[in-house]
């Protein structure tokens, strides 16, 4: 007798932890501490580096750190960076935009909250 193993159904495999991560960014949310209020996505939080100078010369004459020329420094320019920890959203109905924790997020559909206040459960809407 035969033994066949079958891969188990896809809706059984756990998504990796950058599948999980991934955020629709078109979809409503609620969000870990801000009860009863639904959020738009406006985008992931970006920081900028900070501009630095780094010494770099490896001239025997300069072991004392004394004198050293512009040419023994490497200059390293402002970057802007996204976090993809972090985003920045918007509480329906309002303009003031918070930072929020990605793990702090849970997507609901747009029968779940009014469009005109932001409220989750208000009927108003229907």
């Amino acid at each position: 007798m035969t033994t066949i193993t079958l891969d188990p159904p896809a809706a059984v495999i756990a998504p990796t932890a950058e599948e999980a991560r991934e955020l629709d960014f078109g979809a409503v949310y609620t969000v870990a501490g801000y009860g009863g209020v639904a959020f738009h996505l406006l985008g992931y939080v970006t920081e900028w580096t900070e501009e630095s100078w780094t010494l770099a010369c490896d001239d025997r004459s300069h072991r004392y750190d004394v004198d050293h020329d512009d040419y023994c420094y490497l200059y390293s320019e402002p970057e802007r960076t996204e976090r993809d920890d972090l985003v920045r959203a918007v509480m329906v109905g309002d303009d003031r935009v918070h930072v929020v924790d990605v793990d702090d997020l849970t997507e609901i559909s747009d029968e779940d909250y009014c469009p005109g206040c932001g409220q989750t459960g208000c009927g108003a809407y229907r």
